[in-house]
Parts: C-alpha cells; sequence; structure tokens
C-alpha cells in the first residue's frame, strides 16, 4: 500500500515560492520552499540532449522574451537564456539537489512526443531520489507507461475538461490521486483529490474544504 499522506502535508507551491522580486520554477523559489516547509509543484520538459530541465511553457518567449520551443533546445543553448536576465533555467537534477528530501516534490510532465525517452530518463533521476515525490500529468501515455514500469511511484492524472474526465474511469485504477481544476470542484471519486491553481485567498477559503490540498500561487 503506498504512503500517499505526504501530499497533504503543507500547501503545496504553485511554481515553487514566487512573486514580483522572484520568478516561478526558478532555483530561488524552490529554495523558499525549503524554508518554509512547502511542498513544491513543478514541471519538467526534456531538452534535445535528454537533459530535463525546470519550466512551465513549451516556448520560452513568456519569461525569457526568446521566441524558441524548450524542446528543441541542447542544455548549452538553453542554459545562454536568462528568465528577466538573471536566472538560468534549471535542471531537474539542479532542483532535487536543493531540496533533497526536505519537502515533497508534485512533478508534473509535460511530455509531447509519447516515445518513452522522457519517462525513461527521468526515472534515471528518480530511482535514486530519496526524497518523496509524485508525478503527475494531462497525458494518459504517461499514466500507462509508469503503472506498467514504476508501480510504486505515486503518480496522478490532471483533470481540465470534459475530455479529460472521461479519463477518469478509464484510469482509475491506475492512479493515485488525481489534479482537478477548481471549478471542477468538489470531484467525488474515491482517491485523494487536489485543487489547482488557488490565487486568491478568498479561493482558499471556498474550496479548502472541497478536496484534500490545494495547489496555490500568490497566496503564500
Amino acid at each position: 500500500m503506498k504512503n500517499i499522506d505526504f501530499l497533504k502535508r503543507s500547501v503545496i507551491a504553485h511554481r515553487g515560492f514566487h512573486n514580483s522580486q522572484i520568478p516561478e520554477n526558478t532555483l530561488p523559489a524552490f529554495v523558499k520552499c525549503v524554508d518554509k516547509n512547502y511542498i513544491i509543484e513543478l514541471d519538467i520538459h526534456i531538452l534535445s540532449d535528454n537533459t530535463i530541465v525546470v519550466y512551465h511553457d513549451h516556448n520560452l518567449k513568456k519569461l525569457t522574451g526568446v521566441n524558441k520551443v524548450i524542446e528543441t533546445l541542447t542544455y548549452a543553448q538553453l542554459s545562454s537564456i536568462k528568465i528577466d536576465k538573471k536566472y538560468t533555467i534549471p535542471t531537474l537534477k539542479q532542483v532535487m539537489h536543493i531540496v533533497d528530501g526536505k519537502v515533497p516534490i508534485l512533478i508534473e510532465i509535460k511530455d509531447v512526443d509519447n516515445k518513452s525517452k522522457f519517462e525513461e530518463e527521468l526515472v534515471k533521476i528518480l530511482d535514486n531520489y530519496k526524497g518523496e515525490f509524485a508525478i503527475q500529468s494531462t497525458n494518459p501515455f504517461v499514466i500507462d507507461w509508469f503503472y506498467k514500469n514504476r508501480k510504486d511511484y505515486v503518480i496522478g492524472l490532471i483533470v481540465f475538461n470534459d475530455l479529460n474526465y472521461k479519463l477518469v474511469k478509464k484510469y482509475i485504477k491506475k492512479i493515485d490521486f488525481i489534479s482537478v481544476y477548481k471549478k471542477q470542484l468538489p470531484f467525488k471519486i474515491n482517491k485523494l483529490v487536489l485543487g489547482w491553481t488557488i490565487r486568491k485567498q478568498s479561493e482558499y477559503e471556498k474550496y479548502k474544504y472541497l478536496c484534500d490540498n490545494l495547489i496555490c500561487e500568490n497566496i503564500l
């Protein structure tokens, strides 16, 4: 029986603890989470050289001003591109080295090609990590891969629209939790439920009793 109670231990910080001074999904954002004992939620992509990095969008333009698709770059190329002209986009290894098991990590996999390479490279990192972590994705291929190859991992399905909602019944036996868009709460299911993304204190008060935990930003 998997222990997934760590996903309820504290507030989950969406893309780390970020604000106008600290950009999302950067090393300082994750250091702040460790300092405040928050669970970290982050997003990962795999580069063309198989390096796994922490960033949300597929295109870099929003945070860096560079109009490039992140998956097409090598890490050497990506290293010269800065967030706010200051912060390097971190690798997952760098983040996990900093966190070092001090707080749990909720990892969203941004898999776009469904060819297993991403998952194969990821488990090389996670199999050697001693801290608590969970995997989540909107992509059913990711759920299938981990159910087949790493059943001991804590895995969740992100639910955000009607099509995705229909996947829940199909994958209910393969997942340990679901992450649900806040307006779909309460979500009746015999699984741990996370709600996202909470950006106002009023929203936190409204939704905190409708699920097991909330993924939050700006109110932390």
